[in-house]
């Protein structure tokens, strides 16, 4: 099936197509071939202007969106070395009038963009360590406006966050664990409407209904504690 489904799959571009072969050959995690054709068809949908992604690794999805929407894009990178790849890869394949890259920590760097008085981002996209992600939308808020979406990559966790039975080992408790409050957050939280989807290896689709950061701390403790993801 996953064969078959990838099978349509057609790349935006053709360097992008030859940095995807080399990050795969590398084992460079970068997004999936099912979760890159649902955002062109989702991108190419809602047109964002401007968007932020948390987690940048060589630059690829930066520049797929860019190229896409020719939206301008920030993206937050965590390690130096990729950070300094993203950055030349982007200068490489002539994207650094679009993109911007920032090395350090998603939600610190948010919170100097907003310090900074960046205007609100239509689109966010978090695909970084995946135990950090209600910390990485914590930070992101203050950057967001009514309605913008945002986007969480790989929040299924390879079925563990479904099933603990998919870690019988119990090697990834943590991070199941810190995604299932992720998940349970988005979906309780009376500003977020939130779907979880079967794309590649789960997608969190979110869209803020009211503007800002409001009482997040409130709302979240006020929040229903029973979880709704997985077995626990």
């Amino acid at each position: 099936m996953e064969a078959r489904k990838n099978g349509f799959y057609e790349p935006l571009t053709d360097e992008l197509a030859e940095l995807r072969e080399k990050s795969e050959e590398e084992r460079v995690p970068i997004i999936l071939k099912e979760t890159e054709s649902f955002l062109k068809t989702f991108l190419g949908i809602t047109k964002p202007e401007r968007i932020l992604e948390i987690g940048c690794a060589v630059g690829y999805s930066a520049m797929f969106f860019a190229g896409l929407t020719g939206a301008e894009v920030y993206t937050v990178e965590k390690d130096h070395e990729m950070f300094l790849t993203a950055q030349k890869n982007i200068e490489k394949y002539g994207y650094s009038n679009l993109v911007t890259v920032l090395e350090g920590d998603g939600q610190e760097a948010a919170a100097l963009l907003h310090k900074q008085g960046t205007q609100p981002f239509d689109f966010v996209f978090i695909d970084a360590a995946k135990s950090h992600y209600k910390r990485f939308l914590e930070g992101c808020l203050p950057l967001c406006k009514k309605n913008t979406v945002i986007l969480s990559d790989n929040v299924l966790f390879q079925a563990r966050v479904a099933d603990d039975r998919y870690d019988p080992d119990g090697k990834y408790k943590t991070n199941i664990k810190k995604m299932r409050e992720f998940l349970d957050l988005i979906h309780q939280d009376p500003r977020f409407d939130s779907s979880v989807i079967a794309v590649g290896d789960g997608l969190a689709l979110t869209r803020l209904t009211e503007n800002g950061v409001k009482n997040f701390n409130e709302k979240n403790r006020t929040a229903r504690s029973r979880g709704r993801f997985g077995k626990t």
